[in-house]
């Protein structure tokens, strides 16, 4: 499964560099994130709890910087597993442009689940895995610059259509429930 995004943050690229290598930011911002420990310059190991569905379990991860051009780009490739419930896998390439002291993070993922994750069903994991890139996202930018906004890509905006789909549908059932409730109280049968 491929998921993207982009953030514009008001600070310099050679600032929001230094935040992607930094043990503690990247804990904070990690979903779930109980331990983390830099191994070597470019190695971490990570206790990471996480719930997809039914499946809530604490995955050991390991996490690899690959691809280093500083202060531009980098991928980090992560393995988790989490015992009985399943393993994943994946890699984010990360890449950092800088125009008028704002920095544009963009970044392109891959995941692959196994296990009873991957038994809980693609479409599921893909909106899980795709929240939890979109949180470690926002809460790293917010991190840095609260003002930090990210960008929609069609990708946002479907999904944003389908939430106001969704919500028009629930208020149409919840507005059918009130007529009734209404009409059993007004009317009482006996």
């Amino acid at each position: 499964m491929d998921i993207q995004g982009e953030y514009k943050i008001a600070l310099a690229q050679e600032e929001v560099w230094r935040a992607l290598n930094d043990t503690e930011i990247l804990k904070q911002c990690i979903p779930g994130c109980q331990e983390m420990e830099k191994q070597s310059d470019t190695e971490y190991s990570a206790k990471i709890v996480a719930a997809i569905g039914p499946v809530k379990a604490t995955f050991k991860t390991i996490i690899e910087m690959k691809n280093l051009k500083p202060p531009h780009s980098y991928t980090i490739a992560g393995e988790a597993n989490g015992g009985v419930a399943g393993f994943g896998n994946g890699s984010a390439d990360i890449s950092l442009t800088e125009s008028a002291g704002t920095t544009t993070l963009f970044y392109k993922a891959q995941f692959k689940v196994g296990g009873k994750l991957a038994q809980i069903g693609a479409r599921l994991v893909t909106g899980v895995t795709r929240k939890i890139a979109d949180e470690f996202f926002g809460k790293f930018s917010q991190a840095l610059d609260k003002d930090a906004e990210k960008v929609l890509t069609e990708q946002d905006k479907t999904g944003l259509e389908r939430t106001a789909d969704y919500k028009h549908i629930i208020l149409s059932i919840v507005g059918v429930v009130a007529v009734i409730l209404i009409a059993l109280l007004l009317f009482p049968h006996n």
